[in-house]
Parts: C-alpha cells; sequence; structure tokens
C-alpha cells in the first residue's frame, strides 16, 4: 500500500522512505532540507491520532529524550505538529537493528563473536543506565530497537513506552513478549529499572546461545513463562560456555527485581570476567543436549561490522565540487540541488572566497591612486610612508605556496608596484621587500594591522610536540585565547579531547595531512563525519578514530565519554594521523583557519609510540 507521507513534507523534511512500523509510530527516512543531512522521523500511527491523550505521550517522549546527550542514545532534533500529523525528527543510522544482524547470524548457524557481543551489551547498558539516572525506565528493551550503525556505533532507539503506565492487555503497551521482565508482564506501571536489565538479559542469553528462554507462539503462554518458569540452562544449549557464564546470565533472568544485576555497568563487567575464565568439561550426565539434537552453533570468524558490509548497500557516491580534487571525495550525504548558472568555486580552506579579495585588492589600489590625485589637487604633499595592502590567495592542491601582493605608493614618483613581500617586523616602519621562504605558506588575509610592539610568542601554536624538523611548516596564527583541545593518537587510533568546562562543536573542525614542504598530501578528515552523530564533544569529553579489525586501541584515561566515533578502514583516506610515504604532518583547520600542526604518529623514528598535541581555538 502506498504512504500517504512519501514525497510529502513534515516541516523542513522531506519524507522519503519507511525504515520501519512499530505498534504505535511509523519511522521514516527523511532529508532536513534546511541542514542538508539525512534523518528519521517518527510519525504517530494513524490509529492514535484522534486520541489526544496518546499524542500527548508521543510528543512527551520527544520532550524527554531531546534534553538527552549519550552517545548511544539517539538524538531528539525537533518535535512538532502538522495538520493532524504529530512526529519528531531524531539522528538517521546508516545501519540495520540488531535484530537483523542476530538472524544474519543464526542463519549461518553461528553465534556472535563474544568481543562484539560484549561491544553491543556495554553500549545498551550505558544506555540504560543513563535513562534510569534521568528517571526514566525504557520498557521495551529488545533487538530491534538496538540500532548497529555502518561504522560501528551501537544506539538504543524507541522510548516510546518510557512514559506509557497504561494498564492494558499483553500487548505494546507493555513491550515485547520475548524480553518483557515478569513484574512487567503483570502491570507495565510495575517496572523498574532491573526489568530494562532484565531484558538486556535476555538479548545477552540469545546472542550466547543462538535462542531467547522462552518461547511460544502465545503472548500470553510466554508472558506465564516468564512469570512461573526458570529458564533454560544456558549451557544446555550452547556447551561451549563456562559455568561462570551461566551464572551470570541467570542471575540477570531472576524473577525478582533485587535478586539481579542493580545496574547494567554491573551485569557487563560480570559478564566481561565470566567469559574470560576457562571452560571445564561437564560430568557426561549434568547437562543435558540441545533439544531435538540440534547441533551446537559455533562462534562466527565474521565480526558484525563485516555482516553490517553484507546488508547495507554500499554508500552512495560522494557529491564532487569542481572546486574538490578527487583524491579527496566529500564524507557529506549526496544532496538533491539545482544546478547554479555558474559552478561555485569555493577555496575550502579559506574562509573568503579567493576572487573577493582579488577584487578587494583590486578596489584598494583605485583608492590608493584616487587619494594621491586629489592630494596633488590639493597641494598636499603626501607622506612619504610607504602604505601596503596585503591580499593572499590560496594555492591549489600540490600548488606552490601562496605569495602577498602588496602595493606600494611613495610620493616621490606616485606609481604603483608589485613587489612579493613579508610581513613587518616589530621595529621596521617600512615594509620589507624580501620574500618569504618558498616552502612556508601564509594563511592570514586581509590588509595589514599595526606593526606589534613585539613578535608573536613562539608558543602560539599551542603544540606540546613539534612538527618535525623534515617537514618545515609554518605556525599558524591563532594565539592561545580560545578553548583548548587536545589530541591523542597512535598507529591505531585518534581522539579528540575537549578539557574545558563547556561544548565544542566538532562540525567546525578539519584534519589534513601534508607533506614536508607543508602541501595537503591527500588524507584528510571532517569533523561533519562525527556531527553526523553527535555535534557536540562534552566537557572532558571525546570523540574518536578508532581503526577497525585493530587490536590495542588508546583509549586515553583523560576521556570520561565518547560522543561520536568512527572507524575506518586501516588504508582509508580519513587516516591522517599515521606516517605514510609523502606525509610528515597535519594540520588542524577550525571554521577555514588553521590553528595547529602536529607531526604525524611515527614521523621520524619509525615508532608507533602514543602522541600529544594541542591547539587552541580562536
Amino acid at each position: 500500500m502506498d504512504d500517504p507521507l512519501i514525497g510529502q513534507h513534515l516541516g523542513n523534511y522531506r519524507i522519503d522512505s519507511v525504515v520501519g512500523r512499530g505498534g504505535m509510530a511509523i519511522v521514516y527516512r527523511a532529508f532536513d532540507e534546511s541542514l542538508h543531512r539525512p534523518v528519521a522521523v517518527k510519525v504517530i500511527d494513524a490509529r492514535y491520532r484522534d486520541n489526544p491523550v496518546y499524542a500527548q505521550r508521543f510528543l512527551q517522549e520527544a520532550r524527554a529524550v531531546a534534553t538527552w546527550r549519550h552517545e548511544h542514545i539517539l538524538q531528539v532534533f525537533y518535535a512538532g505538529q502538522q495538520d493532524d500529523w504529530y512526529y519528531f525528527a531524531m539522528e538517521y543510522v546508516d545501519g540495520p537493528d540488531l535484530s537483523k544482524v542476530m538472524k544474519q547470524y543464526a542463519d549461518a548457524g553461528e553465534l556472535m563473536p563474544h568481543d562484539d557481543m560484549l561491544k553491543i551489551g556495554r553500549a545498551v547498558a550505558s544506555a540504560l543506565d543513563y535513562a534510569h539516572s534521568q528517571g526514566i525506565i525504557h520498557r521495551d528493551v529488545k533487538p530491534s530497537n538496538v540500532m548497529v550503525a555502518r561504522d560501528g556505533r551501537i544506539a538504543l532507539a524507541d522510548f516510546g513506552l518510557a512514559l506509557d503506565a497504561q494498564q492494558g492487555s499483553f500487548g505494546d503497551t507493555f513491550g515485547t513478549p520475548h524480553y518483557v521482565a515478569p513484574e512487567q508482564a503483570r502491570n507495565s506501571a510495575t517496572a523498574v529499572p532491573q526489568s530494562d536489565l532484565y531484558a538486556l538479559g535476555v538479548i545477552l542469553y540469545e546472542m550466547l546461545t543462538g535462542a531467547v528462554p522462552f518461547d511460544d507462539p502465545s503472548p500470553m503462554s510466554l508472558a506465564m513463562q516468564h512469570l512461573t518458569q526458570p529458564p533454560p540452562p544456558p549451557r544446555q544449549l550452547n556447551p561451549n560456555l563456562n559455568a561462570a557464564t551461566e551464572n551470570v546470565l541467570l542471575k540477570a533472568l531472576q524473577k525478582q527485581p533485587a535478586d539481579r544485576y542493580q545496574s547494567g555497568v554491573a551485569l557487563m563487567e560480570a559478564l566481561t570476567t565470566a567469559l574470560q575464565e576457562p571452560i571445564v568439561a561437564a560430568e557426561p550426565d549434568a547437562l543435558p543436549l540441545p533439544p531435538g539434537g540440534v547441533a551446537v552453533p559455533a562462534v562466527s570468524q565474521m565480526s558484525v561490522a563485516e555482516r553490517v558490509s553484507l546488508y547495507l548497500p554500499p554508500p552512495p557516491p560522494a557529491v564532487q565540487t569542481s572546486g574538490t580534487p578527487p583524491s579527496r571525495p566529500s564524507t557529506q550525504p549526496p544532496l538533491t540541488l539545482a544546478p547554479p548558472v555558474e559552478p561555485p568555486k569555493p577555496d575550502r580552506l579559506s574562509p573568503i572566497p579567493v576572487k573577493w579579495l582579488v577584487i578587494g585588492g583590486v578596489i584598494m589600489v583605485l583608492l590608493l591612486l584616487a587619494r594621491g590625485f586629489v592630494l596633488r589637487g590639493l597641494g598636499v604633499s603626501d607622506a612619504p610612508t610607504p602604505t601596503a595592502v596585503t591580499v593572499a590567495t590560496q594555492p591549489a592542491d600540490g600548488a606552490a605556496p601562496p605569495t602577498e601582493t602588496a602595493v606600494i605608493e611613495t610620493a616621490a614618483t606616485e606609481t604603483t608596484s608589485t613587489e612579493t613581500v613579508a610581513p613587518p617586523t616589530a621595529t621596521s616602519g617600512a615594509v620589507e621587500t624580501s620574500a618569504p621562504p618558498a616552502d612556508t605558506p601564509q594563511t592570514t588575509v586581509g590588509p595589514p594591522t599595526a606593526a606589534p610592539t613585539e613578535p608573536p610568542p613562539a608558543t602560539s601554536t599551542a603544540l606540546s610536540a613539534g612538527v618535525p624538523t623534515t617537514a618545515p611548516v609554518a605556525a599558524p596564527t591563532a594565539t592561545p585565547a580560545g578553548p583548548r583541545l587536545v589530541m591523542f593518537y597512535d598507529g591505531t587510533s585518534f581522539y579528540l579531547y575537549n578539557p574545558n568546562a563547556n561544548g565544542v562543536r566538532v562540525s567546525q573542525i578539519v584534519f589534513e595531512s601534508l607533506d614536508e614542504n607543508g602541501n595537503l598530501s591527500g588524507y584528510w578528515f571532517e569533523g561533519q563525519r562525527w556531527a553526523q552523530f553527535y555535534n557536540l564533544i562534552e566537557p572532558f569529553g571525546c570523540t574518536r578514530l578508532e581503526i577497525t579489525k585493530v587490536a590495542g586501541w588508546l583509549r586515553p584515561s583523560q576521556c570520561r565519554e565518547y560522543n561520536s566515533t568512527v572507524t575506518p578502514e586501516q588504508d582509508g583516506d580519513v587516516v591522517f594521523w599515521t606516517a605514510r610515504p609523502g606525509v610528515a604532518a597535519f594540520r588542524v583547520v577550525w571554521q577555514g583557519q588553521e590553528v595547529g600542526r602536529c607531526p604525524v604518529n611515527g614521523s621520524g623514528d619509525g615508532s608507533a609510540n602514543a602522541n600529544q598535541c594541542e591547539v587552541y581555538l580562536p
């Protein structure tokens, strides 16, 4: 059946396709035409639109979650009403839900690798502990509400039952029968935080054994099993589990909330420790064989990331602009835009397009000429002090570094000449006419200011590790007046740490690798990719790049939490911080302005020890 919302607009959001349908709402993939990004739009189901109480509960969910900031909870952007449609927009996760991933393993007769199972469990547990600290119980924790993104991020979705205290039948009002806690099966209003942890325990049980503890086509029968029957011992379904792991799962599924783990972190810590204990073979009659002679599934050699890549189509091709070289594809989602009459040619590294700098320079030349003619007509002698107008242009990648074109006016000749000049020093009253070194690119644009009384401090780059002498790069112009950012990185991972009391928007930052001459060398990462998941680095939090399929990520102790994560391939173009042929350093660009340069990991001596580098924002 055709959906009436497809192709329509709700506020700024163009509805493109259906992502999923639940008992209370429909989730669509949409496009935010104001911010040019994909979003998920949740719309109240038609059956409940005429119920004002239900509609208010729907919007109340959005208002509650919109104030939260957690890496593993989907962020809500907006909530509203248009005609008789109630909706809210939230971040879109490019990936399947956990139920689809688990089905892939089940279809292959395999179990999920333990490392991936623990990663997913920790993410859900962390999200639940956070929600519980806010006084909210999810009430519908199940695999289809756990999203697995293409880049490895895990996010808990659908808090639609969190505020629903209705007493009703065994249906959507209390949760999903396979994962519902005993006390919640009796009455949804009696759910407690440990009810959510019971549901997480069922998910862990299923990932470790390949089956849920209770299964029946009748929701009523399922509820009664949760209420009255003990779960089958996990080692009956998977004898390859040790006794300690079985004990953790059985404690998580205790009938009384007080007998379970009291927090998600306690559950996952216990499970992590238990899985490390050796497997002791049971007596022959101690554990019955799996029912029906079903073969015990083996742990898969294929990671969740690889399963997700098989499930998802390849990412759409990036949109190229005339100002972007093919070696540096855009990381932004493709946009549907009408082509302009004249294709723009922006310089992404400069906040001001070059053509306006040139036009501004020409205007300044004309003004200076006019000034000279006016003064001559008035008989006023112009002062002999030369006047310089500086116009800097940014070269294309790989081109020679920029030079400064100065227009010098003298009273004696009243002519104009073009010279390659350097900025005036503190002791010079005139413009120097010597050219800067050819390998020192200038990043400052605009007319010169008054000569400083003293040279800028050598620490203006705010780097804790200097650029190696093999890469003679210029110091950035920013001074340590704004927020400080710290980068920790090694051969496997990169972390951007915010030690400030306020959040920092990562969408404004870009990292670019440089060769020995300070030219761009083709590896780069835009903070906008982090911002697709969460646009702030919270105080004392981090965003991170962790190379997939490697072990030993750095994980610095300074990072209290991780706001956004991207997991690139080892040889990906976004891995800008490691030493490669033709890569000696990387630069940090904030809102188009360079604010610092750092050595790449392993530069100079070839070591892969951890590096630390600092920059200050303007």
